[in-house]
């Protein structure tokens, strides 16, 4: 298994990835690749690849942020992501570990997620990790300008 910065053609792997991450939406691969796209090409970005035998298999997206509440500079895991024909092999492990590389070579104190309420499993997988459940997190969507 190799762990890698993702690349442009990586995207039509990750989109199908999403698509097992989200079952519940309706996602538009236009627009997935242009925030895809973007994430590869904002420094504050670091999305990364898990590749068996070439094959993309998993997928994170951490964002580099600052944060008065941890007084500095804080990784956010976005997206996490394993094919789910793949899991449970430590492929998931092995990007956070990724992530954690990067979080440190930014300078952050650690890193934050959210998960949704129904995703009992992926709890326990960041808990087994040592994430802490901190607090809740909200939305507000607005309506386009």
């Amino acid at each position: 298994m190799l762990i890698r910065d993702c690349r442009a053609a990586d995207f039509p792997a990750v989109f199908e990835l999403l698509g097992q991450l989200w079952p519940h939406l309706e996602l538009e691969a236009a627009v997935l690749e242009a925030v895809f796209a973007s994430y590869i090409a904002d420094e504050a970005d670091s999305p990364v690849c898990a590749a068996i035998d070439g094959q993309v298999v998993g997928f994170a997206s951490v964002n580099v942020r600052n944060s008065l509440w941890r007084s500095g500079r804080v990784a956010f895991l976005d997206a996490l992501v394993v094919h789910e024909s793949r899991r449970r092999a430590g492929i998931g492990a092995a990007l956070v570990g990724r992530v954690a590389e990067v979080a440190r070579d930014r300078g952050c104190s650690c890193i934050e997620l959210d998960s949704a309420f129904h995703r009992a499993g992926a709890h326990l997988f960041y808990e087994r990790l040592g994430f802490e459940k901190t607090g809740f997190m909200f939305g507000l969507a607005l309506d386009p300008r």
